[in-house]
């Protein structure tokens, strides 16, 4: 044998350590947890645990079916009431001054309700004949701008704002279930300035009053057969059961394994925002999770105003009025890149149009991802427009609404994108849409952490009523989770929510945050049976 000559098994030996030492460098580099992760992230594997039973914590179809929470609800006698109460005799006993020099009060006078902070500072007692749903009227009036708070029973109902005026206004609370006996109402004075001059007390009827007409289809004639699955799905169980609902943070979906571990469920839907620095990432994410698990994307899109970094109208220049002043909203949705770059080179458009048009179209090329694969999109767009704080909205309803039909049609007639279920989060009659151009109306409503979240009946019924009675309606982010009981008693049953994240789930350290609601608040909202989570829609499925 030549001295040079390397044996072959030597050559073998040396071959296969040199890889196992690149592999165990490309797992340190590559594969190992990221440092700043706190909590694993709900990744390919776990959900293989999850779904297919390979953990001793699983959630398979057949293995795991937490106990499920009976929701009682007390029976409702609907007795015709109408009562009420003179401020003044309630405290004739001299604990209140009486005044009579603001015109137009009722009876002997009025009272004032002065002081800050003071919880209860006005209480009275009403001995209430029958369980049901009323409306609580109190004439008021203050010299300045006042918000103060309601109070029923001890709990807080809601805060309400008195402008400034010299006549006694009525403000309703509308739908406040009482059950029969000694109710205690109160006033928490928060600025306190108030002048109280009766109480009204009447049954109130509109609970039994909606009725519901939904389309059995998608407003999009196209829809994907999988689409028309998901919206017939959120149809068949409409003012039924809850759906249950979760937003992430980030792409290692810390708020969903906290919820797993503290509930032993899932929610149906994955809430996630695209727009941010991390779209690709969360793009990802949410494929991952309806492909491993079968659950339901939500999406929202955090859209910067064009050309800018920030979505607030207060921080930028951008003009949506200006961008789409005597432009053909229908020539837009229908022009390719090239023709639209043309436009802006002739003039015809500006280029803050063409910049719009631009994030319209990468937004669309990231949509077609999940279209490609087949996955249904709960779409959220232009949310939260009647406030004004986001550009989209701040231009005032007409501009809004040109810029929501531009965006549909650009999506679903130009870029041919049929997997969305369009959500419209207006909230605000002024803003509403044509219905052929979305599917379900949602609301955002965000509470201080001391205030119950009950059923959040007046904005369901507000809803309602600017809809017709012809939509799904959701409870799109929330802060806290709804009382499904009250949801139930109040038959206002959400189709679905979705808790934000921070602190409304979990603090920075990754831990369960409880200022908002307990751990028991969310084991029995996971686990009642009349919500639905993944494990619920999974075995619906079998």
């Amino acid at each position: 044998m030549n001295q040079n000559t390397i044996p072959r098994e030597r050559i073998l030996r040396r071959i296969l350590a040199v890889g196992t030492a690149l592999l165990l460098l490309l797992f340190i580099l590559f594969l190992r947890p990221s440092p700043e992760a706190q909590y694993p992230p709900v990744g390919y594997l776990n959900y293989e645990q999850i779904v297919q039973g390979l953990g001793d914590d699983s959630l398979a179809a057949d293995e795991l079916e937490p106990d499920r929470y009976a929701v009682n609800v007390p029976s409702v006698e609907h007795a015709t009431v109408m009562a009420s109460k003179e401020a003044e005799s309630v405290y004739s006993d001299g604990r209140f001054a009486i005044l009579t020099e603001r015109p137009g009060y009722r009876g002997t006078g009025y009272v004032k309700v002065a002081g800050r902070n003071i919880e209860s500072a006005f209480t009275l007692r009403w001995e209430v004949r029958a369980t049901q749903h009323y409306d609580i009227t109190i004439c008021m009036a203050a010299d300045r701008k006042v918000t103060n708070r309601l109070r029923i029973n001890g709990m807080p109902v809601t805060d309400f704002t008195l402008q400034p005026n010299e006549q006694f206004v009525l403000v309703t609370f509308y739908g406040i279930f009482l059950e029969e006996g000694e109710v205690e109402i109160s006033i928490d004075t928060v600025d306190g300035g108030l002048f109280v001059d009766y109480f009204e007390m009447t049954s109130e009827s509109t609970v039994m009053d909606i009725d519901f007409d939904i389309a059995d289809m998608p407003c999009d004639p196209d829809a994907t057969a999988k689409t028309v699955a998901m919206y017939q799905y959120l149809h068949d169980h409409w003012n039924e059961n809850l759906i249950t609902g979760q937003y992430v943070s980030d792409a290692r979906n810390r708020e969903l394994a906290l919820i797993y571990e503290m509930t032993g469920q899932l929610p149906l839907i994955r809430f996630s925002s695209l727009g941010d620095e991390d779209t690709l990432a969360q793009i990802e994410a949410a494929m991952d999770w309806h492909l491993y698990t079968g659950g339901f994307v939500g999406l929202m899109w955090h859209w910067n105003a064009p050309g800018s970094d920030t979505v607030y109208a207060e921080e930028t220049d951008f003009s949506l009025m200006t961008v789409l002043y005597g432009v053909s909203v229908e020539q837009l949705a229908k022009a390719s890149p090239q023709e639209l770059q043309q436009m802006a080179a002739d003039g015809k458009i500006s280029g803050d149009c063409l910049q719009l048009m631009e994030d319209i179209d990468a937004m669309a090329a990231h949509l077609a991802k999940f279209a490609n694969m087949d996955i249904p999109i709960l779409w959220r767009p232009l949310h939260e427009a009647g406030g004004g704080w986001y550009w989209w909205g701040a231009d005032g309803a007409n501009a809004y609404l040109q810029l929501w039909l531009l965006l549909y049609n650009r999506m679903t007639k130009y870029h041919q994108l049929h997997n969305l279920i369009w959500l419209w989060n207006g909230q605000s009659a002024s803003y509403m849409v044509p219905g052929d151009t979305y599917d379900i109306a949602s609301v955002d409503v965000y509470l201080s952490p001391d205030m119950p979240y009950g059923s959040r009946y007046e904005q369901f019924i507000s809803l309602a009523r600017i809809t017709e009675g012809k939509k799904m309606l959701g409870l799109s982010e929330c802060s806290s989770l709804p009382d499904i009981e009250m949801l139930m008693l109040d038959r206002t049953i959400w189709s679905f929510f979705g808790l934000w994240y921070g602190d409304y789930i979990m603090k920075s350290d990754g831990t369960f945050s409880d200022s908002y609601y307990s751990s028991s608040d969310l084991y029995n909202l996971y686990n009642s049976d009349r919500t639905l989570s993944l494990n619920d829609f999974r075995l619906s499925m079998q």
